[in-house]
């Protein structure tokens, strides 16, 4: 994952079905893939009438996975070059480094923020956090119209385009039968 540019913006907006939270973090991946938007990270907030809230990051490497991966990879230079025993030393040392990398990197969501989200996104409703930069905020508009009940949470983009998205809830919130 690349990192992200100094212009990528944090969009979170709530849901009241964690399944629309879902639905609209696919429909940004198709807004990505038709280059309407560059997703850098998203991460899914479900707090729980209760107040507990559960987190599922999409895109962050973990240590453990970074290890992993990094392990592995050490593991099959180590052993071309040195040896079972080059395998072993090798693998167990990237594996380390690997981990103290991921943990030294948040490229995506920081780890500050997701803990903030947990207290913003209001009892019973799901939130979708996505870290993105170079969107288009018509089409973004568009796609939020299809969502009723969906809130903005947070943001830190434009003043324009807060207002645009803003527009585009209150459409998808208003009323079909009213005047």
């Amino acid at each position: 994952m690349s990192r992200p540019p100094d212009a990528s913006k944090l969009l979170v907006i709530s849901f009241d079905d964690p399944l629309r939270a879902q639905e609209f973090l696919l429909a940004a991946a198709r807004l990505q893939r038709d280059g309407e938007l560059q997703l850098h990270d998203a991460v899914i907030i479900r707090r729980e009438q209760d107040g507990t809230s559960r987190v599922t990051e999409t895109t962050d490497v973990t240590p453990s996975q970074a290890g992993v991966g990094a392990g592995v990879w050490g593991l099959l230079l180590g052993t071309l070059f040195g040896g079972p025993i080059g395998g072993l030393v090798v693998g167990a040392a990237t594996a380390g480094g690997g981990a103290l990398y991921a943990k030294l990197r948040d490229t995506g969501v920081k780890d500050a923020t997701i803990d903030q989200l947990r207290k913003a996104v209001p009892p019973g409703r799901s939130a979708v956090a996505l870290l993105v930069s170079h969107v288009s905020v018509g089409d973004l508009q568009r796609e939020l119209t299809r969502f009723p009940g969906a809130q903005l949470v947070e943001t830190d983009m434009p003043p324009a385009a807060v207002n645009a998205v803003q527009e585009a809830l209150k459409e998808a919130n208003r009323d079909p039968f009213s005047g």
